[in-house]
């Protein structure tokens, strides 16, 4: 129990160091149509690319648009983010195991032997 312990304590340190700047959602790249007469986009070059974060907010898929300066920055925050996600996902299977509802990793398969 120390030892699950000790391993959830260097987690939670670890979450803590990610979670500064974060984003979450997915970064798309726009290439659209201008409109106007005799633009190359006319005849099929599209303008672009133009980088949004898409994101769910209430359910609703939101977009802002992310200009081409920060696109490192943004990157680096949506790394940061799936880093806390997947360090959240191993505190749930840690505590898990903390309150006794699931056994380590040499859980056996349903159906093997022993």
């Amino acid at each position: 129990m120390k030892r699950l312990e000790r391993k959830k304590a260097a987690l939670l340190r670890e979450i803590q160091r990610c979670a500064g700047l974060m984003l979450q959602g997915s970064l798309v790249a726009l290439y659209r149509k201008c409109g106007k007469k005799g633009c190359r986009c006319e005849r099929g070059e599209k303008h672009g690319p133009a980088y949004c974060l898409s994101y769910k907010e209430g359910g609703v898929s939101q977009m802002v648009y992310i200009p081409a300066s920060r696109l490192k920055e943004v990157r680096k925050a949506m790394e940061a983010f799936s880093r806390y996600w997947e360090l959240g996902v191993k505190l749930s299977r840690l505590n898990l195991e903390l309150m006794g509802l699931r056994r380590g990793r040499d859980v056996r398969k349903k159906g093997s032997a022993g």
